[in-house]
């Protein structure tokens, strides 16, 4: 769900611009468990989990609180102020 509203029109122009979408196969849970504490995304929250990080890999947010765990009930506008609260304040592209 959250990936689909990522390729919405209106979002996808800010991603492209603003981000670099990685999605990471966390299997049933088994694998890739060092990214998700590397970037604090806990499993208990349930999937999609999210982190943005800064170019130079910073962590700059982790959904620590289960912010997406009900994508199918969020809203648009709710999709495009997490993008606009977390995308870079200068580009340097």
């Amino acid at each position: 769900m959250l990936d689909q509203a990522f390729h919405r029109p209106d979002l996808a122009a800010i991603i492209a611009a603003n981000y670099e979408v990685v999605h990471v196969d966390i299997g049933k849970g088994e694998k890739n468990q060092d990214l998700m504490q590397k970037y604090e995304v806990p499993m208990k929250r349930g999937i999609p989990g999210l982190a943005v990080l800064e170019s130079g890999g910073k962590l700059v947010y982790s959904q620590k609180n289960g912010e997406f765990e009900n994508a199918r009930a969020l809203s648009p506008d709710d999709f495009l102020a997490f993008l606009n609260k977390w995308k870079p304040r200068t580009q340097n592209r």
